[in-house]
């Protein structure tokens, strides 16, 4: 080695070009200015910072829906309590005539009778006031999204797709059909 020639020591800055040398003679193309390592070390430290923040607002959300599923949970138990309690309510005053009924039984039937058509009048509008209406069904035109026909007749006095008879009763409640009429159609062939 030359007098005048130094020898470079790999991360070191040299005074005369102000360059750091990450590998010394290996690959001269291997070197970082201090400006630009500042340059990249404020913008790792800002990729850094963005990362945290993102992290931090998604850990929040993550808190923020878990805590809203919880509370929507919560809600439906708590109306489907208050519904339950509601249909109770308007049914306890039925069970209770229909108790004092089979505790008393009187002598004559038509007294029996009468007081279970009574019984039966309340519970029909115990349900009215939940919102139970019944679906019609006989001298009606067989409606699949209303009735469920079980049995298909032959009736040349009646039109085709004529309900002639209702097996059990359908149901609606608020407009929303929860039970549908079994019923029997008339099918000339």
């Amino acid at each position: 080695m030359a007098d005048n020639e130094k020898e470079q020591v790999p991360g070191e800055i040299d005074q005369e070009t102000d360059r750091v040398d990450e590998a010394a003679g290996d690959n001269p193309e291997i070197c970082f200015y201090p400006a630009d390592v500042e340059q990249f070390m404020s913008a790792l430290n800002e990729k850094s910072r963005l990362l945290e923040e993102m992290t931090d607002r998604y850990k929040r959300l993550q808190a923020d829906f878990d805590n809203f599923r919880r509370r929507t949970r919560q809600e439906k138990e708590e109306l489907s309590a208050v519904v339950t309690e509601r249909v109770v309510c308007e049914l306890l005053p039925v069970v209770d005539n229909f108790e004092r009924a089979t505790a008393s039984t009187p002598a004559d039937v038509d007294t029996l009778a009468t007081g279970v058509q009574m019984i039966f009048r309340q519970l029909n509008n115990a349900l009215c006031q939940l919102g139970v209406e019944p679906v019609s069904a006989v001298g009606n035109v067989f409606d699949p999204g209303l009735h469920e026909a079980v049995m298909r007749v032959e009736d040349k006095s009646q039109p085709d797709g004529i309900i002639i008879e209702e097996l059990q009763k359908g149901y609606k409640v608020n407009g929303r059909l929860i039970r549908p009429s079994m019923v029997k159609v008339v099918a000339n062939s």
